[in-house]
């Protein structure tokens, strides 16, 4: 059995996940700013935290594994932790260019909490859920032969300051890998 956190947890990608891991017998704690819209906690998560992730203080607080659930030499630290939490409202929010300032602002603030936490916490694994937005809008213009391979993503040209944002977090969590070993 690990010890899963899900940030982003009341999300699409983030209740599947919970559920997955769940089913597997793993202890999964899902934290998000909102309640998920189509599953019930008890059947994606054992715990479930409403709260805002650019918090720092609760960042803090949900990185810490409750002491009940302890299977491994380090009692506090999650096995894995999947940082899907993002501000995102879809295509209709994201690429207006109204919310520019504050998707950039949230989303980068939860990022640089979730990697100092993640390294103070000894997090064993962290698994960074990015978007195709940060790839170049031209390299996505053709829906039969999109061009989003790794290596296409430089010259950097993402398509919206959501994508530059995203890009940006790859870029720390990278950074957070090779100076403090967060894997």
């Amino acid at each position: 059995m690990k010890r899963i956190l899900i940030l982003g947890g009341g999300g699409f990608i983030g209740g599947h996940l919970g559920k997955y891991f769940k089913s597997q017998g793993d202890w999964v704690r899902n934290v998000d700013i909102k309640n998920h819209e189509h599953f019930n906690h008890q059947d994606i998560c054992d715990e479930f935290i409403l709260g805002d992730l650019r918090d720092p203080m609760l960042v803090s607080r949900v990185m810490f594994s409750p002491k009940q659930h302890v299977l491994y030499d380090d009692p506090n630290a999650f096995d894995e932790v999947y940082q899907l939490a993002a501000d995102m409202g879809g295509a209709g929010y994201i690429f207006t260019g109204e919310h520019d300032a504050d998707v950039m602002h949230n989303s980068g603030l939860i990022n640089l909490n979730v990697a100092k936490e993640a390294v103070e916490k000894g997090v064993k694994k962290l698994f960074y859920s990015s978007s195709a937005c940060m790839y170049p809008a031209y390299n996505q213009l053709d829906p039969n032969n999109p061009n989003c391979r790794e290596e296409s993503a430089y010259p950097a040209a993402p398509d919206s300051e959501y994508g530059w944002e995203k890009l940006f977090s790859e870029r720390l969590y990278m950074a957070f890998s090779r100076n403090y070993g967060l894997n």
